[in-house]
């Protein structure tokens, strides 16, 4: 099978690229920086040079291509080109209707757990991309993963280097909402398999790892793993999101910003009765 994979140089899209390779598919993959990536892959791709925001830059990417892994997206904007709206939603479409103009028989689109009851911009748009992926003409499966953990991933890797140089580790509120993370390899193989599983028809799929942990249980791991544990520091979410909002106005870029805050106070967890 050829796939077309957007997002294939993040944590998750390399590992859904392994997986897909290893499979003994062919990968073509979409991205801004095609020569770079081509390098890095020894050959064992193809590339397109391109951003899912541009339907001019879209147009063609999928020629030959059995099946599209959307993973391309973003969870923190930087306007006026990179926002939720811009990549999130009106990427999605671009790569919809190149899907469709190309005879693409299936689309796996790569959402977020809690899209449907999250509150957060970055929740909001992935929602919205969700309605466009389920009017696909042809098969369509959306895959809803948790909090992401592996080799440069964004929460996991910043806390570690938090416990490991800091004196103090702040925590939001009281550091005590559940998450599921699933590791970066386990998500790429899945991601693999909802692309060549074509009995998964028109469903949506909710991807996690086996545990619920919170961030204070985090932090107790990583201070076990370190030898260090900072002091920690409650910070209400009240008081973090001004700081965030300050911050933005000011161009200052912080490690989380008043998106993510918001998740971070959501349940991202797959609840009892959930499919």
């Amino acid at each position: 099978m050829k796939v077309l994979v957007t997002g294939g140089t993040g944590v998750v899209g390399t590992a859904a690229v392994r997986a897909l390779l290893a499979g003994g598919n062919s990968v073509r993959l979409f991205s801004r920086h095609a020569a770079e990536d081509a390098a890095r892959w020894r050959g064992e791709v193809e590339t397109w040079k391109g951003s899912v925001s541009s339907s001019q830059e879209v147009t063609g990417a999928a020629e030959g291509c059995d099946a599209i892994l959307h993973i391309a997206g973003i969870a923190e904007e930087r306007p006026p080109e990179l926002t939720f709206e811009n990549v999130n939603v009106h990427g999605t479409a671009n790569l919809l209707q190149e899907g469709e103009r190309a005879g693409v028989k299936r689309l796996v689109y790569v959402s977020s757990l809690g899209a449907e009851r999250g509150g957060s911009d970055y929740h909001a748009s992935k929602l919205r991309a969700e309605g466009l992926v389920e009017a696909y003409p042809g098969e369509w499966l959306i895959c809803r993963p948790g909090n992401v953990y592996g080799p440069g991933d964004e929460v996991v890797s910043f806390l570690l280097q938090v416990v490991r140089s800091s004196p103090a580790a702040p925590v939001i509120d009281a550091g005590d909402q559940p998450f599921q993370p699933i590791y970066s390899e386990d998500l790429g193989a899945a991601l693999a398999l909802a692309v060549t599983r074509r009995d998964l028809n028109r469903r949506v799929l909710l991807l996690a790892g086996p545990e619920v942990t919170t961030m204070q249980d985090l932090l107790d791991r990583l201070a076990r793993l370190t030898g260090r544990d900072p002091v920690r520091v409650p910070v209400p979410s009240a008081l973090a999101s001004l700081g965030a909002q300050a911050a933005s106005l000011l161009g200052v870029r912080l490690p989380i910003d008043d998106n993510k805050l918001a998740m971070l106070r959501e349940e991202n967890v797959i609840r009892p009765g959930e499919v």
